[in-house]
């Protein structure tokens, strides 16, 4: 189901909005540019009709997918949307390589299944316990964050071994030069928000640059062009902004148990705006925020 008159972001952004033949982390539109769109702080449902939604991402082509219970959903511009895939348990989404990645759960046990878009072919991966969020590292592996006290990380062929100790892990993303990883716990309250230096292909020290009053529950994560952090607070439906040094103000309001995060990727999608699954309701959104995103390891 659709909902209309969301999406108002034309002209450049259907040209050049991260997108085209060289789509990729240079190719964001400067933050200046960021007319037409929604406006700073600007909530609006963008689809409707799902069983819950968490996971959200863009492949590299400026398609968007979520999970909503146990399905693979694809959303267009439009806000209208269709089933690509059935899956178990369906949480986290990342583009890894050339497919789409979701993490699965079921109580305590947990899986990383790739899934093939066009066909809607799945394939269980790797044994995952509680797996939840997703991220590639410049490595060109998949951290796996299990929402109880580790971050996995796991290779091509499913292989997993133990990459950090972490207590409640949830939303990861990698810095712009790769240097370190934001992650945010959920569990943890107060919950922190951190910074993981990277030694190599290891996790080198932790640094907790702010922590949110208990009740926020702090969930998926994006990065802006700016380099600041935006995440996502379920309970109280607010989308925050953290700076690397650890400054942090509320940009936006009345996102319903928002969950995970990205900004708009491709024609048709606005630069300059988050898109969010909503964890206990039937929407995914769009956020205005007034400048453009980092563009994920894939």
């Amino acid at each position: 189901m659709a909902i209309g008159n969301v999406m108002r972001w034309t002209g450049l952004a259907m040209l050049v909005a991260c997108g085209g033949d060289d789509a990729g982390a240079d190719s964001a539109v400067d933050a200046n540019e960021c007319t037409g769109g929604l406006a700073q702080g600007e909530v609006v449902a963008l689809a409707e009709g799902f069983d819950k939604s968490e996971g959200l991402t863009f492949s590299p082509d400026g398609r968007l997918f979520i999970t909503a219970g146990d399905i693979i959903a694809e959303i267009q511009p439009d806000g209208t949307w269709a089933k690509v895939a059935d899956v178990e348990g369906g949480v986290g989404l990342a583009w890894w390589g050339n497919h789409l990645y979701a993490a699965g759960r079921d109580g305590d046990t947990g899986w990383v299944l790739r899934i093939d878009v066009d066909t809607g072919e799945v394939t269980r991966l790797a044994e995952v316990a509680g797996s939840n969020f997703l991220t590639v590292t410049p490595w060109d592996t998949l951290l796996v964050a299990d929402a109880t006290d580790t971050i996995w990380e796991v290779q091509a062929d499913g292989t997993t071994a133990e990459w950090l100790s972490f207590s409640g892990p949830n939303g990861m993303m990698f810095t712009a030069d790769n240097s370190a990883l934001w992650v945010v716990s959920t569990w943890d309250q107060p919950a922190p928000v951190a910074q993981i230096a990277i030694d190599g292909q290891s996790a080198g020290s932790v640094t907790q640059l702010h922590a949110y009053d208990a009740g926020n529950f702090p969930d998926g994560v994006a990065i802006g062009s700016s380099g600041d952090l935006y995440v996502s607070l379920n309970i109280t439906g607010l989308i925050s902004r953290v700076t690397a040094d650890g400054n942090e103000r509320v940009v936006a309001e009345g996102v319903d148990f928002t969950a995970s995060l990205a900004f708009g990727e491709g024609s048709g999608w606005d630069p300059c705006a988050l898109y969010s699954t909503s964890l206990f309701s039937d929407k995914v959104y769009a956020v205005g925020v007034g400048e453009t995103g980092q563009v994920p390891l894939r």
